[in-house]
């Protein structure tokens, strides 16, 4: 079977299914981070208000970063599993059915930042078309960490079904080290030096440099970003093509 094919349809499959037996489908992709927008908007805005220009987009552009990172490695590290039945039965290579789910999360992750831009639009954030196009970089280290890590999930969960459990614990932590609804200022010392080392952060930052106020991160810390995602990546690979013909065996 054509790999590209079979990539298609998984992807196509994983984001029908995500929104079956819904009555709005896949208007929910729109409604859920506007809703959760505008309610820790109207939460949080009255604390950091004054700290933060334009709340709903600095929220906003941090949201779509995380939320991105959390469904993409779950829905990874769930894909082999789920599919165990078909992949005892077929000969279809592995790999495709954990970029499938990436991938379809990762249209979930485009909407999201058409969402972003409107609100940008509407709350009347300026645009700068010097630095904008630039936040690519963010996004590909950010692709490229996914599926690292998603190919690892991927295999910890075939032998150790706890990792699903772990990783719910660990994303949520993670979430809130990642300064997403409040000002990395309001953090002390010693606890904002560890969070600096999270990087998730790092490519947050990154991405409100580009998108939000017009200017370049840190060259060190965008190019220390892209060679560890790069490092995840080749690791994740190296891990799955050496487990993943044992796999079978463990279903």
């Amino acid at each position: 079977m054509n790999q590209r094919f079979l990539l298609e349809e998984i992807i196509n499959k994983n984001f029908a299914s995500k929104y079956k037996g819904s009555v709005l489908g896949i208007m929910w992709s729109v409604l859920k981070p506007l809703l959760i927008m505008i309610i820790l908007t109207i939460i949080f805005s009255t604390l950091f208000g004054s700290k933060i220009n334009n709340y709903p987009v600095y929220f906003l552009s941090g949201k779509c970063i995380y939320d991105f990172f959390n469904l993409g490695t779950t829905t990874a590290m769930n894909c082999l599993k789920n599919n165990q039945n078909i992949l005892k039965q077929t000969p279809a290579p592995k790999h495709i059915f954990v970029l499938g789910g990436i991938f379809s999360e990762f249209i979930n992750f485009i909407i999201t930042l058409i969402i972003l831009i409107v609100v940008m639009i509407v709350t009347k954030a300026h645009f700068f078309f010097t630095t904008i196009p630039f936040a690519i970089l963010p996004i590909i280290s950010l692709l490229m960490m996914i599926i690292g890590i998603g190919f690892i999930l991927s295999i910890l969960c075939v032998y150790y079904t706890d990792i699903q459990h772990l990783w719910s614990v660990f994303t949520l932590m993670l979430m809130y080290a990642s300064a997403i609804f409040y000002p990395m200022d309001i953090i002390p010392e010693p606890y904002h030096s560890y969070m600096l080392l999270n990087p998730i952060f790092w490519v947050i930052n990154q991405f409100r440099n580009f998108m939000l106020w017009g200017s370049w991160p840190n060259i060190i810390t965008l190019i220390n970003t892209i060679l560890l995602s790069a490092i995840i990546l080749v690791f994740g690979i190296i891990v799955f093509k050496k487990f993943e013909k044992k796999i079978t065996i463990k279903f």
